[in-house]
């Protein structure tokens, strides 16, 4: 047995590849190739921690002949120097990627079905007005991990971590990756990210990995080691979608028998599942990536490789292809935009996007995902808000002209909608407690400060609440909708959902912020007793139609006794 730390790089067709080393004040070490195109070396090392890169002649067609010096492609973890290195850490003789002890790996997690989603950026979560009291480091994965319990109590069982591999510069949303194996350093180290995930599994949390597997950011190492070799030498996008050089998942090389691309990144989503234990991917920009066949494949290698655990792969595909997910897609489920549309609009009371505000028929076709052409609930993410998106109280109070409580109470009728229609909901960091700052790409930390106000703290009750009735109430994770009214001319709109152990819940809506006093509902799926969740009162329907009353943008939602 070969004795030390390998170090290898798949550079099937460079010449004079070598190891530069921290160990030995960078003097080259040689590489040797083998019949698949991987250079490797052995180096004994004693334990501890050291930066690294190869220098080799680079094959890129602008700087083809050249030396170039790179940082390990395969790295976890990257240093910030302009001159990037690769970091290593050795333990007892051997690479080490992460030395995290994990303590609740076996704990159960939710299921697909169950899943309530709270989009999140590391950088912006902590560290706002209201949380940079104590004058320590924010905007990192121990700060997370401080607000678990936060999350926990208001319901969230998955966190979707926005881009955490390695980009350049202090400050990014991360869709411009160095390295789709590395761990963003300004979070933290590997082990960092480890623990948060660990600390996630003890709260029944799970933990959805934003992936960038379009395109790189346009100094990663693969891009100077043979360029064309993984991307395209022309992006084929339109200019105002080409976000850096673009994965070629069309190149095959007949000598090795393998699409590099495609099996980069199909390494870099085993390294992350094996190291960092994640639940999930969001892919971003499937919409580009094209290759449904490939994304299939993708999903594939995933789930021959996880073991005993739930996983879910969602892409962003906007415009919306209900193709992407479901049982004939490539992948589970998909970003509904759609959704997102039609909900604003109404929620805004303003025609936007296309949509009407008040459009009943319309509304009914994207709070149920297959009159939108998709298989069912499991296989759409609904949302109000994302990073993409300006916030829900910012539209309100900018579009809509509405504040104090007319903008509360829209806010409140949309998450009624969303929290109580099929599909998998998500959240958007801040959203739960009213943060109303315009969207920006620069810092941007949320203002946990306004939870001290009574407002945008019953807002945050109101969420939590609604997120306990959607994961204890199985009729609300079920793939049943059938609308009951649709009252246009006083925009009154009612659905039920059930499910197979024969609960019901009905949800009753007053789209437009304007009192409705007494309502009627016919067709009403059963007399007797059921009780009002919002309100905390039973009353008793006879003869098939509920009577009772209805505030501004009031959401009334029956549960059957």
């Amino acid at each position: 047995m070969t004795e030390g730390v390998e170090f290898q790089l798949f550079a099937p067709y460079n010449a004079e590849v070598c190891l530069l080393g921290s160990w030995n004040n960078g003097q080259r070490i040689p590489m040797a190739k083998d019949d698949k195109g991987w250079w490797r070396v052995n180096v004994p090392l004693a334990d501890g921690a050291y930066t690294y890169k190869f220098g080799l002649k680079s094959r890129s067609f602008f700087m083809a002949g050249q030396w170039v010096e790179i940082a390990d492609p395969r790295a976890v973890s990257l240093t910030m120097e302009a001159n990037e290195s690769a970091r290593l850490t050795v333990k007892d003789g051997k690479r080490a990627n992460t030395t995290y002890q994990w303590r609740h790996d076996s704990d159960p997690l939710p299921p697909n079905d169950g899943l309530v989603i709270y989009e999140l950026h590391v950088g912006d979560f902590s560290g706002g007005p209201g949380d940079d009291q104590d004058g320590k480091p924010k905007g990192r994965f121990e700060n997370v991990i401080e607000k678990l319990d936060y999350l926990a109590k208001l319901g969230i069982n998955a966190i979707e971590l926005m881009p955490c591999n390695e980009f350049p510069g202090e400050r990014s949303w991360g869709y411009n990756p160095r390295s789709i194996f590395a761990v963003e350093n300004n979070y933290g180290v590997p082990d960092d990210l480890c623990r948060l995930v660990d600390e996630c599994r003890a709260r029944g949390i799970r933990v959805i990995h934003d992936g960038v597997y379009n395109h790189s950011e346009e100094n990663a190492p693969l891009t100077r080691i043979d360029y064309t070799y993984w991307y395209y030498k022309e992006n084929p996008d339109e200019p105002f979608n080409r976000f850096g050089p673009k994965f070629d998942y069309e190149h095959f090389d007949e000598n090795l028998q393998v699409y590099p691309a495609r099996q980069h990144v199909r390494d870099a989503i085993l390294f992350w599942i094996d190291h960092f234990h994640i639940d999930g991917i969001r892919f971003d920009a499937t919409y580009l990536i094209k290759h449904h066949e490939f994304l299939g494949w993708l999903h594939s290698e995933i789930f021959q490789h996880i073991k005993g655990k739930p996983f879910y792969t969602i892409a962003e595909n906007i415009p919306q292809d209900p193709s992407i997910a479901g049982p004939n897609g490539p992948l589970d489920g998909a970003w509904h935009e759609n959704y997102r549309q039609q909900v604003m609009a109404t929620v805004l009371g303003q025609a936007r996007d296309g949509r009407e505000p008040y459009d009943l028929e319309g509304l009914a076709g994207v709070l149920d995902p297959r009159n939108d052409g998709f298989s069912g609930a499991f296989n759409v993410v609904n949302y109000l808000d994302n990073h993409d998106q300006e916030r829900v109280m910012w539209l309100l109070g900018q579009v809509s002209k509405l504040l104090d409580d007319p903008a509360f109470r829209r806010n409140k009728l949309g998450i009624s909608l969303l929290l109580t229609s099929p599909g998998i909901p998500m959240i958007y960091m801040g959203q739960e407690f009213g943060e109303s700052a315009a969207k920006t790409i620069d810092w941007q930390r949320i203002d946990w400060s306004l939870l001290q106000n009574e407002r945008n703290a019953d807002l945050m009750r109101y969420y939590s609440g609604l997120i306990y009735l959607r994961k204890t109430n199985r009729a609300l994770q079920s793939n049943t909708f059938e609308v009951i009214c649709k009252d246009a001319e006083r925009c009154l709109f009612a659905y039920k959902r059930w499910d197979d152990a024969g609960g019901v819940v009905v949800v009753v809506a007053n789209l437009q912020d304007r009192y409705l006093g007494e309502i009627k509902i016919g067709a009403w799926p059963g007399d007797g007793r059921w009780h009002e969740y919002h309100n905390n009162y039973d009353i008793d329907v006879a003869g098939g139609i509920l009577t009772d009353t209805l505030a501004e943008s009031e959401v009334k939602i029956y549960v059957k006794v």
